[in-house]
Formats: structure tokens, sequence, C-alpha cells
């Protein structure tokens, strides 16, 4: 296992000083043509991702932000302790961060890329949801949306846009006030 030496250590205490320079300079106003956060990401780059694994790892969530745990490990066909390690150590060194969303564990480069990985998050959290109403409507075999919210712990506004969303991908159908799904599928 390869482990962070002295050099390692220097260059993420540079990258702080860096950091911190940059951060200052653009609050007083003064033109920086780099974002502070872009010459962190390079550095951590060049420390943290010269480790092979760990580079299709960073490249893979780059890729598919918010990838689960197992969906890593299995998509690059690593062993669950070697996938568990080195995603840790790539959270350790700031390149990934996690993510707990119903009792799964997303993970997200961090950087440039905030944004994105904000929006894939909202699309696993409300993938979720879906998946949710639809089991609920599986037992419940029609519902409405009310009755659905209650079910799940979700306002019924929420209800009823994911309900809209299934019903405009053909999976649910809306009959009167209430839903059921759509079988064949």
């Amino acid at each position: 296992m390869e482990s962070t030496g002295p050099n390692g250590y220097a260059l993420f205490g540079a990258m702080g000083v860096f950091d911190w320079i940059l951060q200052t300079l653009s609050r007083i106003g003064a033109r920086v043509p780099l974002q502070s956060s872009t010459l962190a990401i390079a550095l951590a780059l060049m420390v943290g991702l010269k480790h092979p694994i760990r580079r299709r790892i960073y490249d893979h969530l780059a890729r598919l932000p918010g990838d689960h745990f197992r969906s890593v490990a299995r998509s690059l066909s690593l062993a669950v302790g070697t996938a568990r390690y080195h995603l840790d150590a790539l959270a350790r060194e700031g390149l990934v961060y996690k993510q707990d969303t119903n009792g799964r564990a997303r993970y997200y480069i961090t950087g440039g890329e905030a944004e994105v990985n904000r929006l894939y998050a909202r699309h696993w959290e409300y993938r979720d949801v879906r998946l949710r109403i639809h089991g609920a409507l599986r037992r419940l075999e029609k519902a409405q949306p009310a009755t659905i919210a209650k079910v799940l712990g979700i306002s019924r506004q929420l209800a009823s846009y994911h309900l809209a969303v299934l019903e405009k991908s053909g999976r649910v159908r809306r009959q009167g006030v209430q839903y059921r799904l759509v079988t064949g599928r």
C-alpha cells in the first residue's frame, strides 16, 4: 500500500498557502488569472492521482458523478476492500467527497464540477423518490397523491410532481384523481 511521504505533505501545505493567497487576492479585487480552486485541484491531482487505481476511480467519478460505492467497485472490477481503501484515500486527500443518500454512499469529485455534482445529487435523490413511489403504488394498486405522500412521509406536492413525471414516462397512468402502475413494463 502506498502512503503519502514528507514531500506529499509539503505539497499539500503549499497548496493550502497558494489557495489562501489567491482567495485573499480575489477578496481585495485583484485580478488573478487562475481560480484558487483550479490551482488547488491541479496540485492535489499531481500528488493524489499518481496511483493508477485512484486515477481510474477519479476518472470514473468524473464521467459518472454520484455513482455509489458498489457500482464503482463493480464497474472498475475492483475488490471491495481495494475500492474502499482507495476511495477513502481520495476522500482524505480532498479529491472526492461522499454523500449519504437514502442509505447509499454516493461519491463526487470536488472542485470545478461542483454545480454538476449538485445536479447529479439531486437526480439521484429524485430517482430514489420515484422508486419509492413506484413501490408504494405496487403495494396500494391505486392511490391518490395525498395517500402516497402520507405512506412515504413526503409532501403531497412532491408526490404529485413525481407522479406526473412517471406518467409522462409511461410508467403510471392517471384515472380521475388516482394513479396506478402501467402493467406489461
